[in-house]
């Protein structure tokens, strides 16, 4: 039987794990490679997932989370051996290393904008920045027009600013025809989770005509290396600064 994977992470040879229960409650146990260590179910690759499927999936990493760098693994990811998950992390080490010294100690806090197509003032000047991604059409293939691009990207900038991530990732889409989502993700230290959530009231007072909504603490979904997994097309880097190495 194929092995389910949740989250990579780094534990002590002597160190334990604690008994967890998975997806439709499957036992969570850990296969050890060196340093790294794998959490996993014994789940059949045809297993029928659920929409309950998907929050097992990510309770099982929020726990992992809650004292442990964590790298999640994709929804639905299966190893079909042992020595597949060896392969994994050997040939990836130095990648892997980079990544949690990287993470080590951060949090993902995500936040989302939403405003109504064509609802800000046309005389906007157009936005300086040239780091910024482009927006992606939404899932009817209804791509945003060049103006409410211009103003996804103005307020994607302008909450960066306020919030000062470490990181940055965003997607736009258009719903409904009229309203367009801004999704930000900002890497911060979990220290300052606290700080950051407080500015959400400054913020929404500065961000006009738009609904502005905070969530988190997350594992950092969305700042892993492409060893475990693939960013979504539309997420792409917004702003990175240097991390200390950890020694």
């Amino acid at each position: 039987m194929p092995f389910y994977a949740y989250c990579l992470l780094r534990l002590n040879p002597d160190e334990p794990w604690p008994v967890m229960q998975g997806i439709s409650e499957h036992p969570v146990f850990p296969l050890r490679c060196g340093k790294y260590t794998m959490l996993v179910s014994r789940l059949e690759r045809n297993y029928p997932f659920t929409p309950r499927s998907i929050v097992e999936h990510g309770q099982v990493i929020a726990r992992a989370f809650e004292t442990h760098t964590v790298l999640p693994m994709r929804f639905a990811t299966y190893f079909k051996s042992e020595k597949q998950i060896e392969n994994l992390i050997q040939e990836n080490q130095k990648e892997l290393l980079e990544a949690f010294c990287r993470l080590r100690g951060k949090s993902e806090m995500r936040l989302k904008l939403l405003f109504q197509a064509d609802s800000f003032e046309s005389d906007r000047r157009p936005c300086a920045s040239n780091q910024l991604s482009q927006p992606a059409g939404s899932p009817n293939g209804t791509s945003l027009d060049a103006r409410n691009q211009e103003f996804a990207h103005r307020l994607a900038a302008q909450v960066g600013d306020l919030f000062h991530p470490l990181e940055q990732q965003i997607s736009c889409r258009l719903v409904h025809s009229r309203d367009v989502i801004v999704d930000c993700a900002h890497l911060v230290e979990s220290q300052k989770v606290v700080s950051y959530q407080k500015l959400q009231t400054a913020a929404s007072e500065q961000v006009k005509n738009c609904d502005l909504r905070i969530s988190g603490p997350w594992p950092p979904y969305h700042f892993l290396p492409t060893t475990v997994r693939l960013p979504a097309a539309s997420m792409v880097p917004l702003r990175r600064r240097a991390i200390a190495t950890v020694r």
